[in-house]
């Protein structure tokens, strides 16, 4: 049984997750990866300073902070806080005020724009069950 397939199975042992890359101070474990679906379920770790680029939500987003601090367009986002980012939820950076892990969620792909409102990267589970095949240097892809 590949470890995707039991990742698709009920019980995941995180711990037992190897940390992938996914940009300058991040990491994640991935959960849950759905092909029919488009979701895709992670533990995201940031490092203190690290931030997600400006983005939109092309499908909603649960977010769910296991440990730390963020900032965001919600203000500051502490352990215990839950957040849900609707459809086309656009806004800037999210930036780490100490070391964090988050549980994510996203229901479809996450778009990360440049300084000109173009699609710089997307996030979504395509990219994360291909990745799941070979180690990337970073997990975010270049749109084409």
């Amino acid at each position: 049984m590949s470890g995707l397939t039991m990742m698709m199975d009920g019980l995941v042992h995180t711990a037992d997750l190897e940390w992938k890359p996914l940009g300058p101070g991040t990491a994640y474990r991935l959960l849950r990866v759905s092909a029919e679906t488009g979701v895709w379920s992670a533990i995201l770790k940031m490092d203190k300073g690290a931030v997600f680029a400006p983005h939109k939500h092309l499908g909603p987003a649960e977010i769910f902070i296991l440990s730390g601090s963020t900032q965001d367009r919600h203000g500051t986002t502490r352990a215990g806080d839950y957040e849900f980012e609707p459809l086309g939820a656009e806004h800037p950076a999210t930036t780490a005020l100490e070391e964090s892990l988050i549980h994510f969620t996203a229901h479809g792909p996450i778009a990360f724009h440049d300084e000109k409102g173009r699609i710089a990267m997307l996030l979504d589970s395509e990219f994360f069950l291909k990745t799941q095949e070979k180690a990337p240097e970073y997990s975010l892809k270049k749109a084409a």
